[in-house]
């Protein structure tokens, strides 16, 4: 990291001398944490909400419903990669906040459509496609601007209070939007969420940062020739290499479970949109669980032994959402799922924080673009999939052979050196 980019950051004292809160009191990062934490909250309703619109209004078909969850994921797929160059040759803050406020745009049109009865499922798939693109941008542009806003040996902690809000955000905000479903509507959730997006942007634009650094030769590179340097980088990186293979695989049974537990919870199992919510609110318990201890566990055992055990230990709990039922048995997808979100929150942080102090800061956002198609690409295939097996063998079916995949996937880091390893490696210049 050049000597341009680290005088940007707000010094805090190191663990055990720093005030309450670390991090958060400081003004940058505080402000950061808290527009991030509320569009969090925001995008957690409606992950309830916007299938819900589909369900309960528009009264789509399982197919349709999986379809609407790929129309949000499908951009990291089709833009991902050149949109990781752009970033690289944009000001980041900048990128972030466009991102905001087209998404703010894009989901207060949901609502307005549906109170002046001309909501379609086609203008709801628009929405879903127009969100996921500025997402796409927002997603890399955050990952690369937080090495900017943070010291190195900031980065974990500011990631894993990052990601407890977020967790936060998940605990509350599906309950939230089976109780607004419930209440005032589901489009109610979707208006929520575009508000949180200003919030977001306010928090942005008021940030006191100074200049971002120079992306070396970023502006004289060819698009092409940026997303090869970003691929490569990652092909040349065995821990890398790892860490995106299982994520990509990962991420593709999650993403066909994620697509089918809506109609799965509803149609199959009879619950309410009210219970919907809890449900799948009360397993977000294990994303706060995973993001507070994710820090104490690296301290004691190392970064690569945590995100080994995190891996293996959630393997069998996937298991227990096909196993899931009608009344008490519901309680089995809440507590699978809340495991299986602890270990995979673990992972994640740790995965965040070694990428973000591993890679140069002028490759961070190609890099980042490079592994997100990997991983997030392979996501709308997985609704897809998933909506395609509910079809041809049954939802129950479907959500089995979805989660074995998933359960074998998290054994592939013992193919790998990382299972000997106590640390990754520290920062490479």
């Amino acid at each position: 990291m050049n000597a341009e980019t680290v005088a940007t950051h707000e010094r805090t004292p190191g663990p055990g001398r720093g005030p309450v809160g670390g991090l958060l009191r400081t003004r940058n990062f505080g402000l950061f944490w808290v527009g991030e934490s509320t569009s969090g909250l925001g995008s957690a309703v409606t992950t309830v909400a916007l299938p819900l619109v589909a369900v309960t209004t528009l009264h789509a078909g399982t197919s349709m419903v999986a379809l609407l969850t790929a129309a949000n994921w499908v951009p990291f797929l089709v833009i991902g990669l050149p949109a990781g160059a752009w970033v690289d040759r944009w000001p980041r803050r900048r990128v972030l906040l466009a991102a905001d406020v087209v998404s703010a745009v894009v989901l207060a049109g949901v609502p307005i459509a549906a109170w002046t009865g001309v909501l379609t499922m086609g203008m709801l798939l628009a929405a879903a496609l127009l969100a996921g693109i500025a997402k796409v941008f927002f997603d890399l542009a955050y990952n690369a601007f937080l090495p900017h806003l943070l010291a190195p040996e900031d980065l974990l902690e500011g990631n894993s209070k990052l990601q407890t809000s977020a967790s936060a955000a998940e605990l509350a905000g599906p309950g939230l939007g089976g109780l607004l479903a419930q209440v005032a509507g589901a489009v109610c959730g979707v208006l929520i969420d575009a508000l949180t997006f200003l919030v977001s942007a306010v928090c942005l634009a008021v940030l006191r940062v100074g200049p971002e650094a120079q992306r070396d030769r970023a502006g004289d590179l060819g698009v092409f020739r940026q997303i090869a340097e970003g691929f490569g980088f990652i092909r040349r990186e065995s821990f890398l290499v790892a860490m995106t293979a299982m994520a990509a695989i990962g991420n593709f049974a999650m993403m066909g479970l994620t697509a089918l537990r809506i109609v799965y919870l509803v149609r199959t199992e009879g619950a309410s949109a009210g219970t919907v919510g809890l449900v799948i609110g009360a397993s977000s318990v294990g994303g706060i669980l995973g993001a507070v201890f994710a820090s104490r566990i690296v301290r004691r055992f190392g970064n690569a032994r945590a995100y080994l055990v995190a891996n293996l230990a959630i393997a069998p709990f996937i298991l227990l959402l096909p196993a899931a039922g009608s009344g008490w048995r519901l309680s089995l997808f809440a507590a699978g799922s809340l495991v299986v979100l602890t270990g995979s929150t673990v992972s994640n942080i740790i995965t965040a924080t070694f990428r973000g102090s591993y890679v140069p800061v002028q490759l961070l956002g190609r890099v980042t673009a490079s592994s997100r198609f990997l991983v997030f690409g392979t996501g709308p295939l997985g609704a897809v999939t998933g909506g395609a097996l509910a079809a041809g063998f049954g939802i129950r079916s479907a959500m089995w052979a979805l989660a074995v995949l998933f359960a074998c996937t998290r054994t592939l880091p013992l193919a790998t050196p990382i299972r000997t390893l106590r640390d990754f490696p520290a920062y490479r210049a």
